[in-house]
């Protein structure tokens, strides 16, 4: 069973989808611009998030902010099985649109435990919103008031409960190397420059990090980056603008990182109704 279908003003679209895991390839490392909520119905493996490794199983719930590097390894051979929300924060209530588990520091692996139950049906409900399309497949205004007050219902939930962490000493360099990194995405880092200021070798540095996020520190960087970039992009701003701004020396190794990275020019993306994704 797998749908999918698209609610916009304000944008928000939902998916099911079952796999049955046989090529590990379908699940790429990536980041977005919005909010997403993911919750497993079947699966054994590992969920990455900005460098933190979280246990994958049936009946957890994920909450992914806007340019978040993430991905799932799902073991080989297991039915992962999984319904997504993604969501603009103005999808919330104006009362939830400060809430600090909208942050980027927040918590966001939630073993369900105690809210099992409502979250799940919550969860389950979000098929009759199918029902609810219009003969053209596009949505409705009862569609999209249903999704919106189902995602303020699941976003309500977790505010209930606090996050179950997993750290370590590694893994909490990591996270702070990731967090260095993120606010120095204008600049034209080196590896020898991160190195340096965290009084750490490049090679343990580069060690530790694909240990721990599954990536290079550059892939890592250069996916933040040209990820602000297309937003920058998309807001208006020309090419050459964001380059400079970025901190890179010439438009030319702006625009072979750009698409090296995206696979396509550095020019303002169009949405599509097609929302078809690879998660």
């Amino acid at each position: 069973m797998s749908y999918r279908f698209r609610l916009s003003c304000p944008e928000i679209y939902a998916s099911h989808s079952e796999f049955d895991n046989s090529r590990t390839e379908k699940f790429e490392r990536h980041c977005h611009s919005n909010y997403e909520l993911i919750y497993i119905w079947q699966g054994e493996g590992k969920y990455i998030v900005e460098g933190v490794e979280y246990p994958l199983h049936p009946h957890m719930l994920l909450l992914m902010r806007p340019y978040e590097y993430h991905y799932v390894c799902p073991k080989l051979g297991r039915c992962y099985e999984r319904t997504v929300i993604n969501f603009e924060a103005s999808a919330l209530p104006e009362a939830l649109r400060t809430h600090p588990l909208l942050k980027n520091t927040g918590e966001c692996y939630f073993p369900m435990e105690d809210l099992e139950d409502p979250i799940k049906s919550a969860y389950r409900t979000l098929d009759s919103v199918r029902h609810m399309l219009g003969e053209d497949g596009e949505s409705t205004p009862a569609a999209h008031a249903f999704l919106q007050a189902t995602t303020a219902q699941i976003f309500l939930l977790l505010t209930l409960r606090s996050a179950k962490k997993i750290g370590s000493e590694e893994s909490n360099t990591v996270l702070r190397v990731i967090e260095y990194v993120n606010s120095h995405l204008n600049e034209d880092l080196s590896l020898d420059d991160i190195a340096r200021d965290f009084f750490i070798s490049k090679y343990h540095l580069c060690r530790i990090f694909h240990k721990q996020t599954g990536a290079s520190l550059f892939t890592y960087y250069n996916t933040k980056r040209m990820a602000l970039a297309q937003q920058l992009i998309n807001s208006g701003e020309s090419a050459t603008a964001v380059a400079l701004r970025l901190g890179f020396r010439d438009y030319s190794t702006f625009y072979r990182t750009f698409r090296k990275q995206t696979g396509h020019s550095p020019v303002r993306k169009i949405p599509q109704k097609d929302l078809s994704q690879s998660k």
